[in-house]
């Protein structure tokens, strides 16, 4: 997953130290130059080919943060959110994902190139993390429980805590279909009532075939039958300049979010590709190069404890984030140099032909 980006180099900085990308973040006007040196990198990442191609009024605009906090958290949710644009049986390749315009409504899609992967564009981060955010908090935030899902108003307090809005959150999500599976059924026997935007994804799941249980849960396995992934991004947006948090979604970004979240739902359907990463992670990172990703993975709020996800974070990271905004040599303490080398470590673990277009 993907936080959106910091706070602007021209607002307070958010309190507490926990995920603050903002603070690692350079000012707007070199974020630009950085993006135009940044189309580099969206080439050379272009091989991996399989992939290739909120809240606050303006009078809080100056208010302390835990002001600005809890009027978010305290702000209604709607009643009805918009209906899915299409319907699951749709099969989009990468280009068509990025061309295609979702309006106010979700679209939802299957991965031509590989279908076992669901995806949905939603029209903003705020409808985007309506719908996501409880799933996130039980999947692999820090500092939440991995055993209940948080109620509606315990959602609210967590993002009050951590200096989050709904809309920040995450920018994109991934999910393996086990664990939506779980938050579903954690819901229904913890007794706990899902918000509109939960309700209408729990419905377009069921008739998209993806919470169908499996008949014997313990012997799935990437590339069965029961596994698929769920993938999440959103349309361009434009930044609220009332809030602290810069919501801008421009079309890098977009694109960034949609490669970076498609590499996780192939690692979560591709048992090969899979063991490749986890092999990289145990086997040819060094433990020194782990704790550098362990570090800048936990300032992000990622879970540093689960070896799974820290795998599945770092060859999204390493190889399928083409925006100098959210990721660079600099934010592990590495040289480009360093970093380069390790990528072509991986490419050389991972072969060119575990990572395909289509099935």
């Amino acid at each position: 997953m993907l936080k959106p980006r910091a706070a602007r180099s021209d607002a307070p900085r958010p309190a507490r130290g926990s995920i603050r990308q903002a603070e690692r973040q350079p000012s707007r006007l070199r974020r630009r130059s950085l993006a135009l040196s940044g189309l580099a990198c969206v080439l050379g990442l272009a091989g991996w080919h399989w992939i290739s191609r909120q809240d606050a009024p303006p009078e809080l605009a100056a208010a302390p943060q835990a002001q600005v906090n809890t009027h978010i958290a305290s702000q209604p949710l709607p009643r009805a959110p918009a209906k899915a644009a299409a319907a699951s049986g749709a099969h989009l390749r990468f280009e068509d994902l990025l061309r295609a315009a979702p309006g106010s409504a979700w679209r939802v899609a299957r991965l031509a190139e590989r279908p076992q992967i669901l995806v949905i564009e939603f029209p903003d981060l705020l409808s985007q993390g309506r719908a996501l955010n409880r799933l996130a908090a039980l999947v692999e935030k820090r500092g939440a429980p991995r055993d209940r899902v948080l109620s509606l108003d315990e959602m609210a307090d967590f993002l009050r805590r951590s200096g989050d809005s709904t809309a920040s959150f995450y920018q994109g999500h991934d999910y393996a279909s086990e664990s939506v599976q779980r938050f579903f059924e954690l819901i229904a026997r913890q007794g706990l009532a899902l918000n509109p935007e939960e309700a209408q994804l729990q419905r377009l799941l069921r008739e998209a075939g993806f919470l169908s249980p499996p008949a014997q849960p313990d012997a799935r396995s990437p590339d069965s039958d029961t596994v698929q992934a769920l993938v999440a991004f959103t349309a361009v947006q434009s930044d609220d300049p009332a809030t602290l948090v810069d919501e801008e979604v421009d079309a890098l970004r977009r694109e960034t979010v949609l490669r970076h979240e498609l590499s996780h739902g192939f690692f979560f359907t591709h048992a090969a590709y899979q063991q490749q990463v986890l092999a990289f992670w145990r086997n040819t990172l060094s433990e020194a190069q782990r704790a550098s990703f362990r570090t800048f993975l936990a300032s992000l709020d990622y879970d540093p404890r689960d070896e799974l996800l820290m795998a599945n974070e770092t060859q999204a990271f390493l190889m399928h984030t083409p925006d100098p905004r959210v990721f660079t040599a600099e934010l592990l303490g590495w040289t480009e140099t360093q970093l380069a080398a390790v990528r072509a470590a991986f490419r050389a673990a991972v072969p060119a032909g575990m990572q395909v277009s289509a099935r």
